[in-house]
């Protein structure tokens, strides 16, 4: 068998490095990937080669990347690609879509050549465009999901509440719930020792965020919620993005202590977490964030909005605690509490950390990934183009 890979709409291993995570990638699924199937095709919207990122020998004897040439807008090279790489693409068993934003070329995939793709629906893509003021782009993306969906031989959901948002458009049965997970070897708690001087003093009232400085992760309540807090305390803004000079000057005006870390890549941010006393995640939209899964997994306590995706992560009072999105007197009273009761902070982490190794192993779910993929390719008929799935 044969996988194809495409990453979202003009995606590449490129962009994964510039926001530190190309080493997951890597890592986390290229390598079981490439364990599981004859062969591994990649195919990148940017003029880029696999060795740029890795010299693991096996990997590039067993994973082909196929990079875009030229300078072609992204969405009209999305259209390109299943004749720009013909014979590729009908040697894929199937084309496994991370998101489905990408999924265009798949879907012309299979009316040409009757590829079946499996795609993930990872969070509600009109709400965010939405949120950041695109209405005309929520729409577009509400058409892209219709059509994508409707076609898919199956449909990789992370929550319960996007399977229930998808069955609008997709037959139950082809919907599968595989949430994100986490290298629990890689993200774990650090060593049992105790910090001395400064480091233990920074430890004990350091925050950390990890994630997109955009308007969807509500940092902006955040620093007011800081700037009350009857607690010494400073916040470390780990991530990049249009609000880093906003939240500078807002943390100045407020009186509060914020580091911006820029973006640090994934193999290291455990050294990031051990470091910090709590970990936040205030976003007013999520689909199943993996930062907060890491942070988790790290053994640290939690404090994250209650929106739809952080609540099918946490269980408010047992492995974190949940604050109504928005309210900003209730994210400061959860601050206060894990920076201020140690009893608190230890049973929120140890069962943090239990939740993570239970429900969110990555090997343990690319491994149920891979076995719908090959389910999904011997069992689909490859005589002729695609046809919609009922």
């Amino acid at each position: 068998m044969v996988l194809g890979l495409l990453p979202i709409a003009g995606g590449s291993i490129r962009d994964l490095q510039r926001t530190g995570q190309h080493t997951r990638l890597l890592e986390g699924y290229l390598r079981p990937y490439a364990a599981a199937f004859e062969r591994v095709h990649y195919f990148s919207y940017a003029d880029e080669a696999l060795a740029d990122y890795t010299d693991d020998a096996d990997l590039l004897a067993r994973v082909t990347l196929w990079p875009q040439r030229g300078r072609l807008p992204y969405r009209l090279y999305s259209a390109l690609l299943p004749l720009v790489y013909r014979k590729q693409m009908r040697e894929c068993s199937v084309l496994r879509v991370f998101q489905a934003t990408g999924a265009l070329p798949a879907r012309f995939a299979r009316a040409l050549y009757g590829v079946p793709y499996v795609v993930t629906y990872g969070y509600r893509y009109g709400e965010v465009a939405r949120l950041r003021g695109g209405a005309w782009a929520a729409r577009r993306l509400a058409l892209v999901e219709r059509i994508v969906l409707r076609h898919a031989a199956a449909v990789i959901v992370t929550t319960g509440e996007l399977a229930a948002h998808v069955r609008t458009h997709v037959a139950p049965q082809r919907i599968h719930l595989i949430p994100n997970g986490v290298d629990t070897l890689r993200f774990a708690p650090g060593e049992a020792h105790e910090p001395r001087g400064e480091a233990a003093r920074d430890a004990q009232h350091t925050v950390c965020f990890v994630g997109r400085l955009e308007r969807q992760k509500n940092l902006e309540l955040l620093i007011d919620a800081f700037a009350g807090l009857s607690v010494p305390a400073r916040l470390l803004l780990v991530g990049a993005g249009s609000l880093r000079e906003p939240l500078a000057a807002q943390a100045e005006r407020q009186g509060v202590m914020v580091d911006f870390a820029g973006v640090v890549p994934n193999a290291a941010l455990p050294r990031i977490l051990h470091g910090c006393a709590a970990f936040v995640l205030p976003s007013l939209i999520e689909g199943h964030p993996k930062a907060l899964l890491e942070a988790m997994a790290c053994g640290l306590p939690c404090v994250a909005s209650d929106c739809p995706g952080n609540r099918e992560v946490i269980t408010d009072g047992h492995d974190g605690l949940l604050f109504p999105s928005g309210d900003r007197a209730a994210l400061r009273e959860c601050l206060e509490q894990v920076l201020s009761q140690p009893d608190l902070t230890q049973r929120l982490g140890r069962a943090a950390r239990q939740t993570v190794l239970e429900r969110f192993d990555l090997a343990r779910l690319v491994s149920r990934e891979i076995a719908l993929l090959q389910d999904v390719a011997a069992s689909t008929d490859r005589g002729g183009p695609g046809r919609a799935c009922r």
